[in-house]
């Protein structure tokens, strides 16, 4: 797994991660931003700067709890800065809460910078040809191997601390052991994997790592007894390392030396202005101390704090004062003797491609950048010029899209095409029901152009009432059938109040012509159900006579059939 991987669910296109990237190692694919692995230093400032937690650091945790169950005796290596960020009053009672938790024994890191700086001051002595640039920091040495390959010639060819101190701890535990480094920086955990130092560190784990152990393990370590001071080598100066200067410091270079030839740099953009410089030859000096924190490893992108850089700082130096160590540094010289503080480095700098100038202009004319007045040089993608930001969409770092004014213009003219070309009225009035749009189905309704009656009062061109209404009593209106007599108009309106903008928009249906067709059909319904009626009285009067004709034709054929029957019953009788 990636030292720094992104979990896309939360990933939100906002770009703050290749803004602020300062080697721009941030792929952006779909939208979706990637930690490119072969370009990224560690330094962690994606990390930090996400604002939805989408960057995530390999957490080595677990691998640290299979050594500590398997029986293995794992032996952590704490680095200097930890009393900014636990609340210790001295080492043994780290110590102490880190057995807690499991670990055969724990040591300061700062031995191991303590071993470290005497290399350095043999490096001073031997009279290495500057300008040397300190190691100590992986994000630096990062940095210098990947982008600045020139300058490899120019590291100085000594192990950080962390390995030093792995690499001590082992010749006095034994190899078997398990070493794990404990600190605020997240290029340590690419650092053990390092092919000149692979082996030396077994797993690293962020200050923020064990602070959630020891949360999840709260009780088993509020009963710690801190008991007495262990057998263990302590550092004599070198818990100011984590500290601009703490090396220089611990290192005790002469004073003359350090006001003519050492510079001490902290924070990336200085060290990647002094590199610059260094490359181009036009900076001397002997010793250049670089940390790619600002304000030194207490502002490390691990800290599990949200303390101030400063009063972290006040916390190191109060320890430091109230932790002294008067003896060791002959027992840590002692020790460092028989240790190999050297180590090597490799160029691995990613040779990109480079567009032509008409490759250039063809992909910033793709995102309407047809002439240099309309490149904003914004930086919203991420990008400090549309020229870098175009480079990189060349070499497949960047989209086209991720033109933030760009989309918005696009999205805009999107917009105003469609509410154009709708067959609805639009208007839209602010608070003093002044209108701030009309489209172009609106002026065409009512017979005015938006350039006459913009900003001007809405009751200039139709009446207002019902804008008023909604506005007053903050509410919508639905489907209202209003008449516009002398505009020959009737129209089907919804009036909705905007909130958010204290504004009143209004979506205006012209049903003139469905309003005519209703009235016609109207008029023919009552002209059908006239002649209906009409119809129906002329076949009532029919009836009638024909019923008065039946009735006079029934009588006389009853009275014919009555003699009839008369006659024939006379003759009957007579015979």
């Amino acid at each position: 797994m990636d030292v720094i991987s992104v979990s896309k669910a939360n990933c939100k296109n906002c770009y703050r991660c290749v803004r602020h990237c300062p080697v721009k190692a941030i792929k952006v694919v779909g939208g979706q931003a990637e930690v490119v692995d072969s370009l990224c230093i560690y330094c962690g400032r994606c990390v930090i700067e996400c604002p939805q937690n989408a960057k995530k650091i390999r957490n080595d945790l677990h691998a640290v709890k299979e050594f500590i169950n398997a029986g293995e005796k794992v032996v952590a290596s704490i680095a200097p800065s930890y009393p900014a960020v636990f609340d210790v009053t001295s080492p043994q009672e780290m110590f102490s809460i880190l057995k807690a938790l499991g670990f055969y024994g724990a040591e300061e890191t700062a031995v191991g910078a303590e071993m470290v700086s005497m290399e350095y001051q043999h490096l001073i002595k031997k009279g290495q040809k500057g300008p040397i640039i300190t190691t100590a920091c992986p994000v630096v040495k990062n940095l210098v191997e990947k982008y600045y390959p020139g300058l490899i010639r120019n590291l100085a060819p000594v192990v950080s601390p962390m390995v030093a101190h792995a690499r001590s701890l082992k010749q006095r535990y034994g190899l078997d052991i398990k070493v794990v480094f404990i600190g605020p920086c997240i290029a340590k955990k690419a650092e053990a994997l390092d092919r000149s130092v692979l082996g030396n560190v077994d797993a690293v784990l962020t200050f923020q790592e064990l602070a959630d152990w020891i949360d999840e393990k709260a009780s088993a370590v509020a009963g710690v007894d801190f008991g007495e001071r262990e057998n263990v080598l302590e550092p004599f100066i070198a818990r100011s390392y984590p500290l601009p200067g703490g090396l220089l410091k611990t290192s005790s270079m002469e004073d003359d030396l350090l006001s003519r030839e050492v510079v001490v740099v902290d924070g990336m953009e200085d060290c990647m202005e002094l590199l610059d410089a260094l490359e181009r030859g036009s900076v001397s000096g002997r010793l250049f101390e670089m940390m790619a924190c600002r304000g030194g490893c207490i502002n490390g992108p691990s800290m599990p704090c949200d303390s101030s850089l400063y009063e972290r700082r006040e916390r190191l130096l109060s320890f430091i004062e109230n932790n002294q160590q008067q003896q060791g540094y002959e027992d840590i010289k002692a020790s460092a003797a028989g240790i190999d503080l050297r180590r090597s480095f490799e160029p691995k700098a990613f040779k990109a491609p480079r567009p032509t100038e008409s490759e250039i202009r063809e992909i910033l004319a793709s995102i309407g950048k047809t002439t240099p007045e309309k490149e904003l040089n914004c930086g919203a993608c991420g990008y400090p010029s549309c020229r870098k930001k175009a480079e990189a969409v060349y070499r497949g770092m960047a989209e086209p899209d991720m033109c933030i004014p760009y989309m918005r213009s696009r999205a805009e003219s999107l917009a105003n095409l469609i509410i154009d070309h709708t067959p609805n009225g639009i208007i839209l009035v602010d608070s003093n029901l002044n209108i701030k749009e009309i489209n172009r189905a609106a002026e065409k309704m009512f017979g005015v152009e938006k350039e006459q009656v913009q900003g001007k009062p809405l009751s200039t061109v139709i009446d207002d009432r019902d804008f008023a209404w909604v506005l007053a009593n903050k509410t919508n209106l639905q489907d209202k059938k209003v008449n516009y007599p002398r505009n020959f108009l009737t129209t089907l309106q919804t009036i909705c109040y905007i909130e958010e903008e204290d504004l009143v928009l209004a979506i205006i249906q012209d049903i003139t012509e469905q309003e005519k067709q209703r009235m016609e059909l109207e008029r023919v319904r009552e002209e059908t159900l006239e002649k209906a009626q009409e119809v129906i009285n002329r076949q009532m009067c029919v009836a009638q006579e024909i019923a008065g004709l039946l009735g006079e034709t029934t009588a006389e054929s009853k009275m014919l059939l009555l003699k009839l029957i008369e006659l024939v019953k006379g003759r009957e009788e007579e015979k």
